[in-house]
């Protein structure tokens, strides 16, 4: 692992936003919603498992040699904070790890059918806003590249535990395995409420645009520590 950077990706556990049926109706972008009893539940499940399971922490340190940064908003940081507990980890939040920038009240209220939709087709047209005030997937993906680039340099720590949001997600993704916007049509990430994603990251070359650097995708949505949740 001499060189090699290792990300753990982790979406949030479930939030109160996670458990709306498709016909309920959505006034806003809640960037507040706490998480649900299951909800804190999976984050004790995935702390627990983390803190036992070596294989994910490769190096003397083990979990110790990693850094955990969250997003700022109320389900991603809860959930960070209760790894951090099982870990031994500070939390650094830092808002280019948030969800997808959308106003808190849209226009008129959107049922979660149709704000899936909206979610769909600003992956068909990447660099256009779907709806006024709601970014766009190249703008988000900008961000999640630039958190990379300052925050996990090569060479700033031996490995990064990442608590962010579905979309985020997806994006940093792309930037560490060097995949292009063009995949988006085709090719989509599942990212479950605490699914994991690992990825190693060695210094390499890669698409123009992207990570100067090389990722490898060992784990993908991972939850085995829900086993015991219902």
């Amino acid at each position: 692992m001499t060189g090699v950077q290792r990300f753990v990706l982790v979406r949030h556990a479930q939030a109160e936003v996670n458990v709306l049926a498709d016909d309920d109706l959505m006034t806003g972008h809640d960037a507040d919603a706490g998480l649900t009893p299951l909800g804190e539940e999976q984050a004790r499940a995935l702390a627990g498992h983390l803190a036992r399971d070596r294989a994910t922490w490769p190096g003397p340190s083990g979990a110790h040699g990693f850094v955990l940064f969250s997003s700022p908003q109320r389900r991603a940081l809860r959930t960070a904070e209760v790894l951090a507990a099982g870990l031994g980890l500070p939390v650094t939040p830092d808002a280019r790890l948030a969800e997808l920038r959308s106003p808190r009240r849209f226009p008129r209220p959107l049922t979660v059918r149709e704000w899936d939709a909206l979610l769909e087709a600003r992956l068909r047209r990447p660099g256009e806003e779907p709806a006024a005030g709601v970014e766009s997937w190249v703008a988000q993906r900008a961000r999640a590249r630039g958190f990379l680039r300052e925050r996990c340099a090569p060479g700033t720590a031996g490995g990064f535990v990442l608590v962010s949001h579905a979309e985020t997600i997806q994006a940093l993704l792309l930037e560490l395995l060097g995949l292009d916007d063009a995949v988006l049509p085709a090719t989509r990430f599942k990212v479950s409420n605490t699914g994991v994603f690992i990825v190693d990251r060695a210094p390499g070359g890669a698409p123009e645009g992207t990570e100067k650097a090389c990722g490898s995708l060992v784990v993908a949505n991972s939850k085995a520590h829900l086993a015991r949740t219902a």
